[in-house]
């Protein structure tokens, strides 16, 4: 259930709380400066009854949002008439004036507030003109200890409602960074995610010369995927691809999602022949891949490798090394892996990928994006 349609629930334990509090201080006063037998049953029922009127109204009606905004309203007419039964005795005028606007404040839009705020003061002038009160500035003891359990209720509430929103933020935050962070799709790391562990990895490198390395791969002939069996599809082998990319990984390394169709692998603390090893298993399994509506479809993947050196400067010319890898891996005939020499100025070292296994043993891909909810990136 919406917000919009449990509003009643939320506000009417406080409403009964606060209406009831709030008569008690006003029934204090009444008792010191006198009133007559209406102005009692005014304030009985508008403490007491008027809640439960007030909830009735909101669960009865078809826009349950618009029916509480009306409830505020009325809630601040009856505070504004309660000021003149009060004498406007200072101290608990105030204070009720106080946190009535407050309330309204936070629970009403800009207008609903603006709205709340003229109706308690033309409520104010309505009851001073009928009641023709006597002002009575100074509060006795008696109607301040009245006031004691409303403001401690109002404050323990407002602690209360402000933790909840800290809170609520603080997951929000939470949520945030976690789709900042992942693709949607292939639930792999998104670009810019990923590209911060490269930099970091990069920077390992040089200061302790840790091991990494870079893997860029690419799809072959994607576009032939969606022209031919429609972007729906495409999608389901890019979901597969990703869940499969994961799986091939180990718990220290971090795949993302780094163009449409290319994906970048970070392999830290590897040698150049262990992320060789990562590659070639990650061709393979690719193309296994199967989708059960179209057994005619088959996924491959070229693959360039390229350790990290001393003479990048920064995370593109890793990338660029390990693009002109794989760009000679497509140059070689595609669906294969292809590493970087270690210096630059050399030529690519060129390694064929084992045979794939039989097409008995290859799994099916929409079965595999079914589960792709499991897990998180890298």
């Amino acid at each position: 259930m919406s917000l919009r349609q449990r509003i009643h629930r939320r506000t009417y334990p406080l409403r009964v709380t606060s209406m009831a509090l709030g008569g008690l201080v006003v029934a204090t006063c009444m008792t010191e400066f006198g009133a007559d037998t209406a102005v009692w049953g005014f304030v009985l029922v508008s403490s007491l009854v008027w809640p439960h009127i007030a909830q009735l109204h909101t669960r009865h009606s078809q826009d349950r949002l618009s029916a509480e905004n009306a409830n505020l309203q009325i809630d601040a007419i009856i505070i504004g008439s309660w000021i003149p039964i009060m004498h406007f005795c200072a101290l608990p005028s105030i204070a009720l004036l106080a946190i009535s606007i407050t309330d309204r404040n936070h629970t009403c839009t800009r207008d609903g507030w603006l709205y709340s705020l003229c109706a308690t003061f033309a409520a104010m002038g309505l009851a001073a003109v009928v009641i023709r009160p006597t002002f009575a500035w100074e509060a006795s003891l008696a109607v301040q200890l009245s006031m004691l359990p409303l403001l401690l209720l109002h404050s323990v509430f407002s602690s209360w409602s402000t933790r909840q929103l800290v809170r609520k933020l603080a997951q929000q935050n939470v949520k945030l960074q976690v789709l900042s962070r992942i693709d949607p799709l292939t639930t792999l790391y998104s670009r810019d995610y990923w590209w911060q562990k490269a930099r970091a990895a990069l920077r390992d490198f040089r200061q302790t010369q840790a091991s990494a390395c870079l893997l860029i791969v690419d799809i072959d002939h994607f576009k032939h995927i969606n022209d031919s069996f429609g972007h729906t599809v495409g999608d389901e082998v890019l979901q597969a691809i990703g869940l499969t990319i994961r799986h091939c990984l180990r718990s220290h390394d971090a795949a993302g999602r780094y163009g449409g169709d290319e994906f970048a692998v970070l392999c830290i603390h590897t040698s150049l022949d262990e992320a060789y090893a990562v590659a070639l298993r990650i061709r393979n399994q690719l193309s296994q891949l199967r989708v059960r509506e179209y057994p005619q479809l088959r996924v491959s993947a070229s693959i360039g490798v390229a350790a990290a050196d001393a003479s990048f400067t920064s995370v593109k010319d890793w990338v660029q090394a390990a693009d002109s890898a794989l760009y000679s891996a497509k140059d070689a005939g595609r669906d294969q892996v292809i590493h970087a020499p270690l210096m630059a100025g050399g030529t690519p070292i060129v390694r064929r990928t084992l045979p794939a296994p039989p097409a008995d043993t290859r799994p099916d891909a929409a079965q595999v994006a079914d589960s792709t909810g499991a897990g998180e990136a890298g």
